[in-house]
């Protein structure tokens, strides 16, 4: 029996994983990385034993994994092997299925690298662990697997996630979570129900709800705002296809609502302004600034209500908002581009400009920091 346990780590990058945290909805991600990593051991076996058209009984079993630890930097979860597993589901055999994880891992490294040949021949089964594998990974955020041969990482991305899986199949699963406009509730049977959503993104989306749900949260609530958080189906276009999997689902607060809807009513004031708006100067407000400005809204919908919105002459949007005895701002950008600053009403503090690409999940993050520091 070999002295070092077999070990594999995944290394999380992004804000949300800092200080070793990995969110609930991730965990997921780890037996989807096992059945990706089975998928190949399955090859692997069948290269060595060629004469045998299927992997013996109690194969799969013999390839556990226990989360031993979550190690700092981001986050990285710690995988390891359980040997006692395989030596009970195939006696005399460890020593060969190490030597097949070893491989299948391998495969898994040049997957993603990109290494593999032609992605088309993915089997089903790797395809389906891929739809979960990363499924909720979000702007700037990868997953960073270590090549044991080289010391090198290769990274998985919400783009590299999608080549992957649309280079073999015609669409593709992700998370998907906002708000959007209940237009409609059915209950098709004693068990099955859905609600019709309107979505800025995917248009009109049917999601399947529990007949009880619909009728004590969703009937009598047409036209009012829903928040949501799916798993979708996607082609390689970005077209919705399906909702695969529905992971929350509820009628916004009636207050949230309407202070949402009149945010949203002052960015289609500001949009249709034409150039020279302001005594002559003053450019069009872009389609960047306002797809941010709306993101934004979506995400801290609770705000919405103490929210002062004008156009900028760049062609940007501006958001000034009193909390805790500061007054902020966040200015979005013509290019999409974020900026949050403010100063302290009755002191002298003041918070410098920090800039940010984009409404992704560091800006958010930084954004509740602040909030909650002085809110």
């Amino acid at each position: 029996m070999p002295d070092q346990p077999t070990i594999f780590s995944l290394h999380y990058k992004g804000s949300r994983f800092r200080n070793a945290r990995l969110p609930v909805e991730v965990l997921s991600d780890l037996p989807a990385f096992r059945d990706l990593l089975v998928s190949y051991a399955k090859d692997e076996w069948r290269r060595r034993h060629a004469e045998r058209e299927r992997v013996p009984k109690g194969f799969d079993k013999s390839l556990a994994f226990d989360l031993i630890s979550i190690e700092n930097g981001s986050a990285i979860p710690q995988l390891e092997w359980n040997r006692d597993s395989a030596q009970a589901n195939l006696p005399g055999f460890a020593d060969e299925i190490e030597e097949i994880i070893e491989a299948a891992y391998g495969d898994v490294v040049a997957l993603i690298a990109g290494q593999s040949g032609r992605v088309s021949a993915l089997s089903s089964e790797k395809v389906r662990a891929l739809n979960r594998f990363g499924a909720g990974l979000r702007d700037n955020e990868k997953i960073e697997i270590p090549d044991r041969s080289t010391g090198k990482v290769v990274s998985l991305d919400a783009f590299r996630r999608k080549q992957l899986i649309t280079g073999a199949r015609e669409t593709y699963q992700t998370r998907f979570e906002g708000i959007g406009q209940l237009i409609g509730t059915h209950i098709k049977s004693g068990d099955e129900g859905v609600v019709t959503i309107r979505t800025t993104e995917h248009g009109d989306i049917i999601i399947p709800v529990d007949p009880l749900q619909i009728k004590e949260e969703f009937d009598g609530s047409l036209e009012q705002d829903v928040q949501f958080e799916l798993l979708v189906e996607l082609d390689s276009q970005d077209h919705f296809r399906r909702v695969a999997d529905v992971f929350d689902i509820a009628v916004v607060d009636n207050e949230l609502s309407a202070a949402l809807a009149k945010c949203r009513e002052r960015l289609d004031e500001i949009r249709a302004l034409d150039a020279g708006w302001h005594d002559g100067s003053g450019l069009q407000i872009t389609d960047s600034a306002l797809k941010a400005a709306r993101l934004f809204l979506v995400k801290r919908t609770n705000f919405c209500a103490v929210f002062r919105i004008f156009p900028t002459e760049a062609g940007g949007i501006l958001i000034d908002f009193e909390n805790g005895g500061w007054d902020y701002s966040i200015e979005f950008s013509a290019a999409g581009r974020v900026e949050i600053y403010g100063i302290e009403i009755d002191g002298s503090g003041e918070l410098e400009p920090e800039e940010f690409d984009f409404v992704n999940e560091k800006f958010l993050s930084a954004f509740d920091i602040r909030m909650s520091a002085n809110g």
